[in-house]
């Protein structure tokens, strides 16, 4: 079982965005596995947060009543995320690296579920859908770490 890397190559290529994956490693100032996953959740929790923030803000002010509900759909779907990464942090913090993995592919599971209220018109213009892809790309790194672990 592995404890830390020397280059995020062994990491970064089984994660859905491996660029973003590299740039995020390089910043987390470790190369311990436990330090990277503690890194990546934190990143996820703040990221999550705002945009629960902003998908509460939009809710209330979009004047569109198809926007309003799918924002407020969104909203729901982050404050379960938020829920679900810090349940990830908890569970990391007592050793669980399954479930640490099982609560991250949930919380992806709400990422794809507010991704997918925007199939139809009319369009969402402002950041969280662009939030929410690299969320899922967070989440993407903490799975492949947690694997490790």
């Amino acid at each position: 079982m592995a404890s830390s890397i020397d280059d995020v190559s062994t990491i970064c290529p089984n994660t859905s965005n491996p660029p973003f994956c590299s740039n995020v490693l390089k910043s987390a100032g470790t190369t311990d596995l436990k330090g990277l996953v503690i890194y990546t959740l934190n990143l996820a929790n703040t990221n999550a947060r705002k945009s629960l923030t902003l998908a509460n803000s939009l809710e209330k002010t979009t004047t569109n009543p198809q926007l309003k509900q799918r924002y407020s759909s969104c909203a729901e779907s982050y404050d379960k995320i938020v829920g679900h990464i810090e349940n990830a942090q908890k569970d990391l913090a007592v050793g669980d690296f399954n479930a640490v993995n099982i609560v991250t592919y949930d919380a992806m599971t709400e990422i794809d579920n507010c991704q997918g209220e925007f199939g139809q018109p009319p369009k969402d213009t402002s950041l969280l859908l662009k939030n929410g892809k690299t969320l899922n790309d967070i989440c993407s790194i903490i799975l492949v770490i947690s694997n490790l672990l």
